[in-house]
C-alpha cells in the first residue's frame, strides 16, 4: 500500500528517516520514529493506532510534526533532486495542464524520431542540460556523446508487437517503455493496435450477467453458438458502440481487474464507559478500523474477507487455493499433541463465491457458504473511476442482502430476505499487487 498525506498535513514517510535522525537526540530520534509509525497506520486506515501513536509522540516532542518536517521532509526533497534533476518538485501550472488536449499531443508526435542530442543545434538545448553540468569541470569541451541504440532502427510495426507482448507479461513495463521519449509515447499511447490489444485482453475475461442468464437458460442439448450471445465475444462487434476507437471503449466501459485486490476500509468509533469514581466529564472512544477485501477471478469465482487485519499480512493469503479457510496464518497450537494449527478465527476466515458483470458496470457477488449457515449472501457493487485518472478503479455499494436457504424438509422459511444496512460501508478501492496473476 502506498504512502500518502496523513491527517496532520506531512506525507508519508518512506523508511529513509535515519539518516536525518543520527544528528537528533535520543528522545527526538524516538518522537519521529513513532510519527514515523503513526502516520504508516494512518495510510492503512488503522486510525485507532495511528491515533495512539500520534498521541505518544507528541507526549515525548511537542512540536514533533515540525521537527519531522525539518529532518525527513527536507532530506527526501533533497534526494528527489540529486536522483531525479533540479525540476523533479517543481510546480506546475495545474489548470494548464488540465486544459491540455492529451489525445493530440500524442498524435503530434506521430513523425518524431529519437536521435542523440546535439550540442550545436539550439533546439536540442534542454536536452544539453544535463551533458553541460556533467562537463563543467571540463572547461568548454564536451564528453564524446554515445550514439542512439540501433534498436530505434526497429520498424514502428515491430515496436508495436513488443508493446503487446509487455502488456500480457508486464503492464507496468509497458506504461514505463511508452514515457521514455516522445516516439515511444506515440507507439504506446497513440496506435490503436495497442488499445486493441488490451481491450482483447480486459473484455473477453469478464463474466457477463446477461450472458450467463442467456446460456442458463438454453435447452440441454443445446449448442452454445458464441455470436448469438448478448454481449458477443468478439470485441469488434461492440466496437460501433464506442465511436469504433478501442481507447474509447476502454475509458468508457467498465470491466473488473484481476491482478490485485480490492480493498474496503471502514472506521467507526465505540463509545465505552468511564472507570468508577472518575471525574471525567466524556465517556473514553475508541476507533475502530476493519477492512473488506474482495478479489476476483476470469473463471467467475471470488474471495472475500472481512477483518481487522492489515492489508500487508492479508494480501499474500487472499487466494481462491488458499484451502484453509484462513486468510492470515495462525500459531501452532501448544495444547494439540499432534501439533495441528489453532481452529480458525471467524475474523480471519476467506469465503468463496461468484461474480458477474452486467453491461452497466453493476457486480453480483454471491456467497454461498458465509458468516451464517442458512444463509445465502449477496452484494451489488457498481464500477466508478476515481477522479480522471485512475479508470474503473472503485466499487460503490448499491445494496447487500440475504436469502434464507432451505434447511429441513419442512422450512417454511426458505427464500426469507434479509436487507443489511450499508449506511457505514465505504467503497472498495482496487490496489494493484505485483505477485498476482490470473490463475494464482
Amino acid at each position: 500500500m502506498s504512502g500518502g498525506t496523513s491527517v496532520l498535513g506531512v506525507a508519508s514517510p518512506d523508511h529513509h528517516s535515519s539518516s536525518s535522525s543520527t544528528t537528533l537526540s535520543d528522545k527526538d530520534a524516538e518522537a519521529i520514529s513513532l510519527f514515523e509509525k503513526a502516520i504508516e497506520k494512518e495510510s492503512h486506515g488503522s486510525m485507532s493506532d495511528a491515533v495512539e501513536l500520534y498521541r505518544k509522540a507528541f507526549k515525548i516532542n511537542e512540536q514533533v510534526d515540525a521537527l519531522y518536517r525539518a529532518s525527513t521532509v527536507a532530506h527526501t526533497a533533497h534526494k528527489l533532486k540529486s536522483e531525479g534533476g533540479k525540476n523533479t518538485l517543481k510546480k506546475v501550472d495545474e489548470d494548464v495542464v488540465r486544459r491540455i488536449d492529451v489525445d493530440k499531443l500524442i498524435a503530434s508526435f506521430r513523425h518524431n524520431e529519437a536521435h542523440a542530442p546535439d550540442p550545436n543545434n539550439p533546439d536540442h538545448h534542454e536536452e544539453m542540460l544535463t551533458i553541460k553540468f556533467a562537463n563543467l569541470a571540463m572547461g568548454d569541451t564536451y564528453a564524446d556523446l554515445k550514439p542512439v541504440s540501433p534498436l530505434i532502427h526497429l520498424p514502428n510495426d515491430v515496436w508495436i508487437r513488443i508493446l503487446e507482448i509487455l502488456l500480457i507479461t508486464s503492464p507496468e513495463s509497458w506504461f514505463q517503455f511508452s514515457i521514455t521519449c516522445r516516439k515511444h509515447s506515440y507507439l504506446g499511447f497513440g496506435t490503436s493496435e495497442v488499445w486493441r490489444k488490451l481491450a482483447n485482453l480486459v473484455y473477453p475475461n469478464q463474466v457477463y450477467e446477461e450472458n450467463k442468464f442467456f446460456i442458463d437458460n438454453m435447452p440441454l442439448s443445446g449448442h452454445i453458438n458464441y455470436d448469438s450471445l448478448p454481449v458477443p465475444k468478439d470485441q469488434l462487434k461492440i466496437l460501433p458502440q464506442y465511436n469504433d476507437s478501442w481507447k474509447y471503449m476502454l475509458n468508457h466501459r467498465p470491466f473488473i481487474k484481476f491482478l490485485g485486490c480490492y480493498i474496503s476500509v471502514v472506521n467507526y468509533y465505540s463509545e465505552g464507559g468511564k472507570a468508577e469514581f472518575s471525574s471525567s466529564w466524556s465517556n473514553p472512544v475508541r476507533t475502530i478500523t476493519y477492512y473488506r477485501y474482495l478479489r476476483f477471478y476470469p473463471d467467475g469465482t471470488c474471495v472475500k474477507v472481512l477483518t481487522s487485519i492489515e492489508p500487508t499480512k492479508v494480501i499474500p493469503h487472499l487466494s481462491k487455493y488458499n484451502t484453509s479457510g484462513n486468510v492470515y496464518p495462525t500459531a501452532v497450537d501448544p495444547s494439540n499433541k499432534q501439533n495441528a494449527h489453532a481452529p480458525v478465527k471467524e475474523s480471519q476466515r476467506i469465503y468463496h463465491g461468484r461474480w458477474t458483470l452486467n453491461i452497466d458496470g453493476d457486480v453480483h457477488v454471491e456467497v454461498e457458504n458465509g458468516s451464517v449457515p442458512y444463509y445465502r449472501f449477496h452484494y451489488y457493487y457498481s464500477i466508478k473511476s476515481v477522479g480522471g485518472i485512475f479508470k474503473h478503479n472503485k466499487l460503490t455499494w448499491i445494496k447487500y442482502h440475504a436469502i434464507r436457504k432451505k434447511m429441513s424438509e419442512d422450512d417454511d422459511r426458505e427464500g426469507e430476505i434479509s436487507e443489511f444496512s450499508i449506511r457505514n460501508e465505504k467503497p472498495f478501492k482496487f490496489s494493484r499487487v505485483r505477485s498476482y496473476r490470473l490463475d494464482n
